[in-house]
């Protein structure tokens, strides 16, 4: 390390671990992070940083203390590396799930985090050792995924150094830290290293050209070889350079004309160095001819390799890859027809998830997965969610499960059960206050002064086939109880229109959309007798039905958010279904397991400021978008908008449940949990909504509209897609009308930008 504060950055010096630890408990070393902490200026917390001493985690010296590539020493390899995270974000995600890690049995990860440290900005350094024969930039890609976080490939670097914090942000240390390896160990790996043509350090050797695929694959027969029989990947992060080549030259204007071609290859060289390594020999496997001599495309790309030019990739080079991505998505199947697959549930589960199917027939899991947590909701009485647009939600949730007759839809029923076990119980007591109530009323004659109806009477699970007003009564005493929660189980999804009074469906529409919503509800009666309260509707329920009963009974409220507002699910037909299902038995254990998570939930108060989940709240936002515009269906984007508000809601519940501690499985739990609920829904509903949306856009349309001036003067061609998709466009594709908006002079293309300006011919005679 670099011991000396303010010290040359080019110089290092090797050092024992009491050494580093004297460092950091320096006043000089602490007063400096607590000067960075409280800054708020970029460029004074960046000169506040060079001033810190540094240490390098992957060699234990360099030739002649000079930190540079060329001074490294392969022998004195460290086989650990460092991960940044940079993201204040993850720091949380990334610090619990680094132990879940390494203290996993028989993990990958288990027992290989060596060093954790807040970072001068308070974000987190985690040293860990690295797996046999891997390099380290494998090792940081595998490891962050594993985290759930970035990976930054500016990380990998082999001489990088990292910043020396205080003693104060040191969190762990393994013994191992630092130590050198036992000869045994070291031959092992270095081994490893060798029988894959690397160096005893995992570096390229240097009579090699430095070959890489992004995407860390292993050389396939795929792959491509140069004249000097070099080996070079196919594939950048699982593109084909072949779709690569195709898009940027169409992005620079498509192929070029005779004489121009020299320029034309200089140009998209420039680009390619950044998915090729910067290597020249590396492009010309990927670059066509064009049409040119062969030596002098050869000798134009060498050129290009030796101009200079940013590190960062090219807005250019960015916009291809992502149209590239979007293309193989679409040739891969990722489609509105590929969406009506079921999405399979991670194999890896939150404790409370895992434990409450334990006991169902595999094709039920899923099902039951889904539909307990309204139950689980019931038990978080006024609890506040802070959404991703930072507004305050509930957790209600209503789910239906649909599935065919005789499927096993009872599935849900015993796990239910238990999960209301105590509130049940609870509810017993105060039905026989309630009843005591009505008996004294009913014993004391008319002239005689009746009791007042007890304000403790608080019952949470009722039944299905209650009265408006009983209802209500139920609402106003679960609120003057602490927020607490209504809950009802239906055996069929048409016992809804009895909670509304046996009113019409529309009134049931209302219902569902001011619980979602946590409104208020009530009613006003003029008689002494008659209820009369309002409060605010929160209401948990479980419902199910077969798939025709389902669109029979919400096809006429599938466009106005009622069916968006609800979480479904669904049992699907197995070739094992004529037998019949074995459940495990429901034991103590399994109670006492399930009641420890749910008192978590009962404890939970006040605000739950989630950031993780904000994150994949707004994730899942971008992902649902860039969907709906694959699938040219705008009914996904709608029904999507709600089913990441209902998932974000499971992922705070599975938040309290875990000790206010974010995991990898709850993420990836969640994110299924949304793919499953869309999936539901688009089968089910998909359809009708389109009908419904059509009908909507005959209406509103009002006659035919000049698209080009419902376009910015400047626009790209994705915004003329998504213009026609919002016109109704049965094809969204703009290929042919930006061809005849251009030949008829109306607008022209900027070769550089790849954007669309309207000329001044079109301008000066459409004035608005």
């Amino acid at each position: 390390m670099n011991r000396m504060v303010r010290g040359l950055k080019g110089q290092v010096f090797e050092s024992n671990l009491e050494e580093f630890v004297n460092v950091t408990k320096s006043d000089e070393v602490t007063t400096l992070i607590n000067r960075i902490r409280q800054t708020e200026d970029k460029d004074e917390r960046r000169q506040l940083k060079g001033q810190l001493p540094f240490r390098c985690p992957h060699y234990f010296r360099f030739a002649d203390n000079h930190r540079a590539q060329d001074a490294i020493l392969p022998e004195e390899f460290t086989f650990q590396t460092c991960i940044d995270i940079d993201d204040a974000k993850q720091v949380e995600q990334a610090l619990s799930r680094a132990y879940l890690l390494n203290n996993e049995e028989g993990g990958q990860w288990q027992g290989m985090l060596l060093h954790m440290e807040y970072s001068a900005s308070k974000k987190l350094h985690i040293d860990i050792r690295i797996p046999v024969g891997k390099t380290i930039r494998e090792t940081q890609w595998e490891y962050t995924d594993a985290l759930g976080v970035d990976f930054d490939d500016d990380c990998c670097s082999p001489e990088r150094m990292i910043y020396i914090t205080d003693e104060a942000s040191q969190l762990y240390t393994s013994p191992e830290w630092q130590q050198r390896l036992s000869d045994d160990e070291i031959a092992l790996r270095r081994k490893a290293y060798q029988e894959r043509g690397l160096d005893i350090d995992g570096r390229e050797l240097k009579n090699q050209l430095q070959v890489r695929s992004a995407s860390l694959s292993t050389t396939t027969a795929d792959d491509v070889t140069d004249d000097s029989g070099v080996i070079y990947p196919t594939e950048y992060h699982g593109i084909p350079y072949e779709k690569i080549v195709e898009e940027l030259a169409d992005q620079l204007g498509g192929a070029p004309e005779h004489g121009n071609r020299n320029d034309f290859i200089f140009s998209m060289a420039c680009h390619l160095r950044h998915v090729c390594n910067d290597d020249p020999e590396w492009i010309r496997t990927v670059m066509p001819d064009f049409g040119e001599d062969h030596q002098r495309v050869t000798d134009t790309i060498r050129n290009a390799c030796k101009r200079k030019q940013a590190a960062t990739m090219s807005p250019k080079m960015k916009l291809t890859l992502d149209l590239c991505r979007r293309r193989q998505n679409l040739e891969q199947g990722n489609t509105k027809q590929a969406m009506m697959k079921e999405p399979e549930m991670p194999k890896r589960l939150p404790a409370p998830v895992r434990i409450i199917i334990s006991k169902v027939p595999d094709h039920c899991k899923p099902a039951l997965a889904q539909a307990i947590f309204p139950v689980w909701a019931t038990r978080t009485g006024g609890l506040k969610l802070e959404y991703a647009d930072n507004s305050e939600m509930e957790a209600t949730m209503m789910n239906v499960l649909v599935a065919p007759m005789s499927s096993g839809k009872s599935c849900v029923k015993k796990p239910i059960e238990i999960c209301l076990k105590d509130v049940v119980a609870r509810d017993t007591l105060c039905r026989q206050q309630e009843q005591d109530w009505k008996d004294s009323m009913n014993s004391r004659s008319a002239n005689k002064e009746k009791p007042v109806r007890p304000t403790d009477i608080c019952i949470q699970v009722v039944d299905s086939d209650m009265t408006n007003a009983a209802f209500t009564q139920r609402l106003a005493d679960a609120e003057r109880a602490g927020d607490r929660c209504l809950y009802t189980s239906m055996d069929e999804v048409e016992q809804l229109t009895k909670m509304a009074g046996g009113s019409s469906k529309e009134m049931v529409s209302r219902i569902i959309c001011r619980n979602f919503d946590t409104d208020s509800y009530g009613q006003e009666r003029v008689g002494a007798q008659s209820v009369t309260a309002r409060a605010h509707i929160r209401w948990c329920w479980n419902a199910s039905t077969t798939p025709a009963s389902a669109l029979r009974f919400f096809r006429k409220n599938v466009n106005d958010g009622t069916v968006s507002r609800l979480s479904f699910c669904t049992i699907r037909e197995t070739e094992d279904n004529g037998l019949i299902p074995i459940y495990k038995r429901y034991d103590e254990k399994f109670e006492a397991q399930i009641m420890g998570y749910l008192q978590l939930l009962d404890e939970a108060k006040g605000l739950i400021v989630c950031q993780p989940a904000k994150k994949m709240a707004n994730d899942l936002s971008l992902l649902s978008v860039e969907r709906a515009a694959l699938f040219d269906n705008d009914g996904y984007r709608i029904l999507a908008r709600r089913a990441i508000a209902i998932v974000f809601r499971k992922a705070c519940l599975l938040y309290v449940m875990n000790g206010m501690k974010w995991s990898r499985e709850i993420e990836d739990f969640c994110r299924w949990s949304f793919d499953y609920d869309m999936w539901c829904k688009m089968n089910l509903f998909s359809e009708a909504l389109d009908d419904d949306r059509e009908a909507e856009r005959t209406v509103m349309r009002g006659g035919v509209s000049n698209q080009l001036d419902l376009l910015p003067d400047e626009f790209t061609r994705e915004e003329c897609r998504s213009m026609r998709i919002q016109q109704g466009c049965k094809n969204p594709n703009p290929k042919d009308q930006l061809a005849q908006w251009t030949k008829r002079g109306f607008i022209t293309l900027d070769p550089e930008t790849q954007h669309y300006c309207k000329t001044e011919k079109y301008l000066s005679s459409h004035v608005a």
